[in-house]
Formats: structure tokens, C-alpha cells, sequence
């Protein structure tokens, strides 16, 4: 193993977890601030709610598509097959931000969608607590990359932690629904 890799590790597993601690951070932040959601109390209310909530995280994904196509209409790669391999290192980063934006949202809409229908009308206002902690870890994950690849992994740390945390908990309360317990 490099040295050089050796040291982009040590940096990953230093990076994990400030991108940890901002994302609970932020959560908790925004728990004391955002108040529960009036006006939902049934799980049509809350998947409304949560389709909402997609559509807020899916500007992300817009904002690396633009960036994208704008990096293209500047350069030779306006014509991707023509112009392969004359990508400049910006527009990589932002197709490949973009590409990891959809695979992010797509846990989080599966997840966040899932979660919606066991949280009742004074936990629902966790959806968009979610989302803020989401559309945060794609902002510090695109800008880290555009810095230095390495620095992607606070931001990417961060949607870990909100997929995860929410794909553990359905996971809990659907085993549970199944056992009847």
C-alpha cells in the first residue's frame, strides 16, 4: 500500500467524523427551531409532506445537472461523444457530484418516504429537519470535492447518516409490524 494512500485514508477516517458531528448538529439545531407541522394528521397529510420534502432535496440534483450542461456549452464537450475526454476537471466533478446526488436521493426518498408513514403529526415535522441535513451534506459534498476530492467526505458523511439513520429505523418498526409486537 502507498504511502499516499496510506495518508488519503488517515484523512477520510479524520473527515468522517466533523461530517458526523455537523450533521447531528445540524439536526439538533433545527429540531429547536423548526415547530411541528399543523394540518397532518393523516398519512395521505404526511406523505404529501414528504413528497414536498423530495422535491426541496431533488434542487440538488437540478443544481449538479445544470452545472453540467453549462460546463458543456462552454467547451468541446458540448458534443459528448465528439468532445470525450476533453471534460475538464470541474465538469467531472460536477457529473460525478450529480451522479452521487441521484444514487443519495434515491435512498432518501425511499427512506424519508417509508419513514413518513410511521411518524404521526407531532413527530412529522422531522422530514424537513431531514431534508435541511440532507440538502446541507450535498452542498459540503460538492463544494469539498471542487476543493479536493478528499474533502467530499464530511458532506457524504452526513447523507450516510441521514439514509442510514432512517433506513434502520423503518427497518426496525416494519420487523416489528411484521411480528406484531
Amino acid at each position: 500500500m502507498s504511502l499516499e494512500l496510506k495518508a488519503k485514508q488517515a484523512l477520510t477516517r479524520r473527515l468522517i467524523p466533523i461530517g458526523l458531528f455537523v450533521g447531528v448538529a445540524t439536526i439538533g439545531l433545527l429540531y429547536l427551531f423548526v415547530p411541528p407541522l399543523r394540518g397532518v394528521d393523516t398519512p395521505v397529510d404526511r406523505l404529501i409532506v414528504a413528497l414536498r420534502c423530495h422535491a426541496v432535496a431533488a434542487v440538488m440534483l437540478l443544481a449538479g445537472i445544470q452545472a453540467v450542461a453549462a460546463q458543456r456549452g462552454r467547451t468541446e464537450a458540448i458534443d459528448p461523444i465528439a468532445g470525450a475526454g476533453r471534460e475538464s476537471r470541474v465538469m467531472q466533478i460536477h457529473a460525478r457530484y450529480s451522479q452521487n446526488t441521484l444514487e443519495q436521493l434515491v435512498i432518501f426518498v425511499l427512506a424519508t418516504g417509508a419513514l413518513s408513514t410511521f411518524l404521526d403529526a407531532g413527530s412529522i415535522h422531522l422530514l424537513p429537519i431531514l431534508t435541511g441535513a440532507f440538502v446541507l451534506g450535498r452542498v459540503l459534498f460538492w463544494v469539498g470535492y471542487l476543493v479536493d476530492p478528499m474533502y467530499r467526505t464530511p458532506g457524504m458523511a452526513i447523507n450516510f447518516m441521514v439514509n442510514g439513520a432512517s433506513l434502520v429505523y423503518v427497518l426496525y418498526r416494519t420487523v416489528r409490524l411484521i411480528l406484531g409486537v
